[in-house]
């Protein structure tokens, strides 16, 4: 597969850097609830067990996990019930547990365009892959199951 960005985990990654970085110069003054700290450390942790979960799922249908793989079928048991993109979802909840757990205001800001980024530039292409290798299959497989969540 030839996926335009080699590497999707570093999108949410070099983002949450990139908030890191923005608040050390332009400090955003936001009042974080101390449950906020708590939430987001959950968050940060449970995306591993679907991740896990999704890894597993892969290796159990003898197809790849690095999305830049040649892809032998479409899995659509475990966590790809509920979801085309489970690992994605995961990245963007524990994005999102990073928000809250470092308590980085500009992640908050920066959460549409990580969004955006999996979605336009890893998302459509795995899909249209997808639909060139499987065709029917994937389609088919595709209206049963969201996108997302």
């Amino acid at each position: 597969m030839n996926a335009r960005f080699p590497f999707p985990p570093g999108i949410p990654l070099i983002a949450l850097l990139l908030a890191w970085a923005l608040g050390k110069v332009w400090p955003v003054l936001l009042h974080w609830p101390a449950w906020t700290r708590w939430a987001g450390w959950c968050l940060v942790v449970a995306p591993f067990f679907v991740f896990l979960w999704a890894v597993a799922t892969f290796r159990r249908h003898h197809t790849v996990v690095n999305p830049r793989g040649e892809v032998t079928t479409i899995v659509t048991v475990g966590p790809f019930r509920y979801t085309r993109n489970p690992m994605y979802v995961s990245l963007l909840v524990l994005y999102v547990g990073a928000t809250l757990g470092f308590r980085l205001a500009w992640a908050a800001i920066l959460l549409v365009p990580v969004f955006l980024t999996l979605h336009y530039f890893v998302v459509i292409p795995e899909e249209r892959y997808l639909r060139a290798a499987f065709g029917e299959r994937y389609s088919a497989y595709a209206q049963r199951v969201r996108r997302w969540l």
